[in-house]
């Protein structure tokens, strides 16, 4: 990541202090927008045609569709985009996180150039973000609806699977898998090439992170713990004991026994001699 070391020192200066919380607000417009007149959405949606006739804020509009129109399902998006996203510029860095963000950005105009895609493409740049903090804190625990706990680590399953399916039933499959491409661009440079290099993702140890790391490592005590309260006890049974001294194999894996004929007792080799009848 020394390249991008060397950026923040030139263009550091230019980064947008809590991207999320803008971007977050431009949906918020947009959202309202559409309760008003729904048929101005179309006016903010990623069209290649229209940029060439000259609406060129189309190329910095889309970023701010909502990925629901339901009240519901907004709010709840933007509140976890926002949480996700605000613990990533702490983890990362302001700069860092800007060019996370606009690399994928970029990346995902370019394929809608030559694939000649329009329409809502920010869905995809927006679902890696949960991608890269699966991949930081796999331990965390997500809380869908604010009810089911998940592992973060099932959320990259669950990324890939839905991913999967969506390359498979799109009626463009090739257009579509590079567009998702694109969209993890940033989750590449981040995380793929420092992976491949068997480098380890440098981050900014800040105090949000540090408590991540110390949840993180909570839940894997404690998974540990209840792993070995769950397996069963091995409980060992003595098959000789000297009827003088009361010693088995147990307490010495070297002691040997014998058997008295006489008597019809067990002795160990100290006391099989001097006992009596």
């Amino acid at each position: 990541m020394n390249f991008l070391d060397k950026l923040e020192r030139k263009l550091g200066r230019f980064a947008i202090p809590n991207l999320m919380m803008y971007l977050i607000f431009g949906q918020v417009i947009v959202f309202f927008t559409a309760i008003f007149n729904a048929r101005l959405i179309y006016n903010f949606y990623f069209s290649w045609e229209a940029i060439l006739a000259g609406e060129i804020w189309r190329l910095v509009t889309f970023i701010f569709i909502p990925n629901s129109f339901s009240p519901l399902w907004f709010m709840l998006a933007a509140f976890i985009y926002y949480s996700i996203g605000s613990q990533l510029e702490r983890v990362w860095g302001t700069f860092h996180f800007n060019f996370y963000y606009f690399i994928s950005v970029v990346s995902t105009v370019i394929v809608c150039i030559l694939f000649r895609i329009n329409g809502s493409i920010v869905t995809y740049i927006n679902l890696s973000l949960f991608l890269s903090y699966a991949t930081l804190v796999p331990e965390a625990t997500f809380y869908l609806y604010f009810i089911i706990p998940v592992k973060a680590k099932y959320m990259v399953y669950l990324y890939f699977g839905l991913m999967g399916y969506t390359i498979l039933t799109a009626s463009h499959p090739f257009s579509i898998f590079c567009l998702i491409l694109a969209s993890l661009m940033g989750y590449i440079i981040f995380f793929g090439i420092p992976f491949l290099r068997g480098q380890r993702m440098r981050v900014k140890r800040t105090g949000s992170y540090e408590s991540a790391l110390r949840h993180q490592q909570q839940q894997q005590r404690q998974n540990s713990a209840n792993h070995q309260k769950k397996q069963p006890q091995t409980i060992k049974v003595a098959f000789h004991k000297c009827s003088t001294c009361g010693k088995t194999e147990l307490d010495d894996p070297d002691l040997e026994f014998r058997y008295c004929s006489t008597c019809g007792k067990e002795y160990c080799l100290d006391h099989l001699k001097d006992h009596t009848h």
